[in-house]
């Protein structure tokens, strides 16, 4: 992860030294690789005792990063870029999946998501080209726990949002086959609520969780 702002410079001043092309595209691209593992959070925890009593706890620092966390994503993405760029703009379906290792038990948050993507690309030539892109999405984020050779999944699901950028530079082979490689900056936020029961005390519990950071992926495609 390290590598990626120095592959971010590396692209920008490519493109201060290569001419540009004019090229007009439509591709549909499969990628996948990883995201941050950084999650943050804070939590309010509601306690009301057999007698009606209620005791609010408050936590802001309730995070804990995770041990793995990929994407998989689908677009389709066009361009109408001239001599000195152009507009970018396209759609997207992902499958963000983070896991905590808990022992036995590993704990998944799984959140499928719907992109679009408005930004500002530039071709080196009519192969090769760069893109900067802001996105945002919605979704829905799900927990499940998995123990051994068995699964058990959240009923609840919640809200998921998330926004961001990416740079992607794209190699078109000649046919159509086209290679990428992408680095997003991702923000993905969901607020789950849960409650449970502990003997004669009923738990409600609110969270708010924010995964963010840098990204990395590779994607296949072909260009229309």
């Amino acid at each position: 992860m390290r590598l990626i702002p120095s592959l971010a410079v590396l692209l920008g001043l490519a493109s201060a030294t290569v001419a540009a092309a004019d090229v007009s595209y439509l591709d549909l691209r499969i990628g996948a690789g990883v995201l941050s593992n950084e999650y943050k959070g804070t939590s309010t925890t509601t306690v009301t005792d057999g007698n009606g009593s209620v005791t609010t706890i408050h936590s802001s620092d309730d995070g804990r990063d995770a041990d793995h966390n990929w994407r998989g994503q689908v677009q389709l993405v066009g361009g109408q870029l001239g001599s000195a760029g152009g507009l970018v703009y396209g759609v997207g379906v992902a499958m963000n999946r983070a896991t905590w290792e808990n022992g036995s038990q590993d704990a998944h948050v799984s959140t499928p998501v719907i992109d679009i993507l408005l930004g500002y690309g530039y071709a080196f030539t009519s192969n090769w080209h760069l893109e900067l892109t802001p996105f945002a999405g919605v979704g829905r984020a799900y927990y499940s726990v998995s123990d051994g050779n068995s699964s058990s999944t959240s009923k609840e699901w919640n809200n998921y949002v998330e926004y961001g950028a990416k740079l992607g530079s794209y190699l078109t082979l000649d046919g159509g086959l086209q290679l990428g490689v992408e680095v997003p900056w991702l923000v993905g936020r969901f607020d789950p609520d849960y409650d449970h029961q502990d003997g004669t005390d009923q738990y409600s519990v609110s969270d708010e969780r924010r995964n963010q950071g840098l990204g990395l992926l590779v994607s296949v495609g072909v260009r229309f």
